[in-house]
């Protein structure tokens, strides 16, 4: 099982667990809470790649949490865990997830990179379409390899001549067409947002009512040091956070995040430049939001100001 909307990390990986454990002699089925992203579905539509997953699954004697470092990111689909052993693939630290077994490298740029070195720990060749959607997970989940260590490049060599494709076939199946509501939802958050400077970094906060993960993206590309956006479904308060490299080096989002889900009583994780939290209640946006602020503060010990003009 994946985290909901899987992006093409989660994909990639979930779906090469189940072959792996298919070719270990064992039935699996895949699980994608509430469907895969659209990044998902334009990659393998454009590498002609069939889907794979399910919406539920009634029966399990074991569960594979992929890329799920906390039970906030799959809503109401928690319950078909109930009380199944789990595994969990992750290279997020995980959060309020107790596993039986555990594959986390919080080291690994991707799930796909860690379940390619599980393959090739067990001898097992992967098939074509699967090394291709590893190679897409390696590459969305590193930045391109901005963030590759050595033993990435040499997992994605070895999946590279088990693919059978060109790179640039697959580099460029990843260029996504940004739709129309994903760009108004960016620029309705770029003009709600807030900055403040804590000494040498910006911190800017926002929010929108879809393509949050997307607008913090945006927020650090532009400058931002911490993109901090919340959103409102259904009585669920989500909030994402993103930061810099550069600050990377004096905090981590993951305890930020971990802080702020001990104070709302809601569920988050995540690692130093990434992290999610759901609060189950409905709270004012700016409060969460003046929370974050607050909770990165204490941890740079610095104090922010307003930037006006």
């Amino acid at each position: 099982m994946t985290h909901r909307h899987a992006d093409l990390d989660a994909y990639a990986c979930g779906v090469a667990t189940k072959e792996l454990i298919n070719k270990l002699g064992l039935n699996a089925a895949l699980v994608i809470p509430e469907g895969p992203s659209y990044e998902v579905k334009t990659f393998i539509t454009r590498l002609g790649i069939n889907y794979q997953g399910l919406n539920n699954c009634d029966e399990a004697d074991l569960i594979f949490l992929v890329d799920v470092s906390t039970y906030a990111q799959l809503n109401e689909f928690r319950n078909i865990i109930g009380d199944r052993p789990v595994v969990v693939v992750d290279h997020h630290e995980v959060r309020n997830v107790v596993p039986t077994v555990s594959l986390v490298d919080p080291n690994a740029t991707s799930c796909s990179e860690i379940i390619a070195r599980v393959f090739r720990e067990f001898e097992i060749e992967p098939s074509t379409e699967i090394a291709t959607l590893l190679i897409g997970g390696v590459l969305s989940d590193s930045g391109r390899l901005s963030r590759a260590r050595p033993e990435t490049f040499e997992v994605l060599a070895w999946l590279l001549r088990l693919a059978g494709r060109d790179y640039r076939e697959i580099v460029n199946a990843m260029i996504e067409e940004v739709t129309f509501s994903e760009r108004m939802a960016k620029v309705k958050g770029l003009l709600r947002m807030r900055a403040y400077r804590a000494g040498d970094y910006i911190i800017c906060l926002s929010n929108v009512n879809a393509y949050e993960s997307s607008l913090a993206d945006t927020l650090i590309k532009s400058g931002c040091d911490v993109a901090l956006v919340v959103s409102e479904h259904d009585g669920e308060m989500r909030l994402f956070g993103r930061g810099s490299r550069r600050i990377a080096e004096k905090l981590s989002l993951a305890e930020v995040f971990n802080d702020l889900a001990k104070y709302f009583n809601g569920e988050g994780g995540g690692h130093a430049m990434a992290a999610a939290l759901s609060i189950k209640a409905r709270i004012d946006p700016t409060t969460v939001l003046i929370k974050a602020l607050s909770s990165v503060e204490q941890r740079l010990g610095i104090k922010a100001l307003r930037i006006t003009d």
